[in-house]
């Protein structure tokens, strides 16, 4: 008759599991002191970037349209410098014109009157020889600015006179024959007018 063999429980892999779990931490605790000591970097862990989608937004067909806000950029202007600034001008604002000017109502001038030569007039007396003839030149008028000044008779023998106050003259014929008598009627400015007649002395 065979004997009975007994087999004790195997403990070893308990123990190796026990063993790894007690020293396990000390390395790990040994190796970061390490690599801290030497200055070692711990590996870069690996950043996965995931794409973000963009939403644009579909505008409401409802909503009125805005125009888009535009965006001014002045460029910087370099400052003058004191020689060469500008020298402010006054600049003077051009007067105004008023919308409506009163009407203004023109008032007339009186023109001057332009001068004019005197209006003479003569008359003689005719009569025999020997014959004083009296020329008379008192009708004659000058309305102007420019009054008679003198007037000058021609008896027409020869005979002339002069006068500048009065109006008349007188002059005696001792031929018998046909005389023209005239007056010049002058003005202060020189103006004159001639009149003339004929005397017959018998």
């Amino acid at each position: 008759m065979g004997r009975k063999q007994t087999r004790l429980p195997d403990y070893s892999i308990g123990a190796t599991v026990l063993v790894v779990a007690i020293t396990l931490p000390f390395f790990v605790f040994t190796r970061a002191e390490h690599l801290h000591r030497v200055g070692a970097k711990p590996s870069a862990q690996a950043t996965v970037r995931v794409p973000v989608e963009t939403v644009i937004p579909t505008p409401d067909p409802t909503a009125s349209a805005q125009p888009a806000p535009t965006t001014q950029v002045r460029q910087p202007t370099a400052a003058p410098s004191a020689r060469n600034a500008p020298v402010a001008k006054e600049v003077t604002p051009p007067p105004t014109t008023p919308s409506a000017s009163p009407t203004s109502t023109p008032t007339s001038t009186p023109s001057a009157i332009p001068d004019a030569a005197p209006v003479a007039q003569l008359v003689v007396n005719i009569g025999p020889a020997p014959l004083t003839v009296t020329a008379d030149a008192s009708g004659s008028t000058d309305t102007d600015q420019t009054p008679i000044a003198e007037v000058v008779f021609n008896f027409g023998d020869g005979t002339i006179v002069t006068v500048q106050s009065g109006m008349t003259a007188s002059q005696t014929y001792a031929t018998p024959g046909t005389y023209t008598v005239s007056a010049a009627v002058i003005d202060t400015a020189r103006l004159s007018m001639t009149v003339s007649t004929t005397v017959t002395v018998t």
